[in-house]
């Protein structure tokens, strides 16, 4: 992805905001914090963000029309009354969100098409 010199304007407002919530480079104490420390709080709200920013993106149905197609034999679906929960581990933390059923009634089960 090449973020737009938009995007990178937005970002930059982000990585402003998120210096305002980590707040100062030194301790209560009195103690400047030594650069792994600023690195280690900066890599936990990184990951934090990131597994949140994931979440909502796979959380986000795709703008289709159709119900997705069987994986067998490729009929419509029908949506099935409660949503499955999925829960992932990434390298950066962990995602979960809710994802729709579906139910092929001519091979009678269901499935979860993926996000793309």
């Amino acid at each position: 992805m090449n973020l737009s010199t938009e995007q990178r304007r937005r970002a930059e407002a982000l990585v402003d905001e998120m210096q305002d919530i980590l707040g100062s480079n030194v301790w209560s104490d009195g103690r400047a914090k030594t650069f792994d420390e600023l690195e280690g709080e900066c890599t936990e709200v990184g990951d934090w963000l990131t597994s949140q920013v994931l979440q909502r993106r796979v959380a986000t149905p795709s703008a289709t029309d159709e119900p997705p197609c069987c994986p067998d034999c490729q009929q419509p679906g029908e949506l099935l009354p409660d949503d499955e929960v999925r829960i992932v581990q990434t390298s950066r933390g962990e995602a979960a969100w809710s994802e729709a059923g579906w139910f092929c009634r001519r091979c009678r089960r269901s499935f979860f098409p993926s996000l793309g």
